[in-house]
């Protein structure tokens, strides 16, 4: 995850905390007593995966870094070697 001060940090993980309690709230779930620990584990990887640049919910930042990281290679050909990117 791209460098975020701790308030849009704190406000992620809040999100993703409301959105994982809910998953005991379904007819099929509301019986299950819920483990904070489990919860909050899965709320920090919904917070990882949710502003993945793969998802689109990057800032621009990290979209524009993931398309240089994808741009930048290096590869031979017969005819010599290339760069592509930076």
């Amino acid at each position: 995850m791209s460098n975020i001060d701790e308030q849009e940090f704190n406000r992620r993980m809040d999100f993703a905390r409301f959105r994982t309690a809910q998953a005991w709230c379904t007819e099929e779930t509301k019986e299950i007593v819920m483990i904070p620990q489990l919860a909050e584990a899965f709320a920090r990887i919904l917070v990882e995966e949710m502003y993945s640049p793969k998802l689109g919910c990057a800032t621009t930042e990290e979209i524009i870094d993931e398309l240089k990281a994808r741009v930048d290679c290096h590869y031979s050909t017969i005819g010599g070697s290339h760069v592509v990117g930076k």
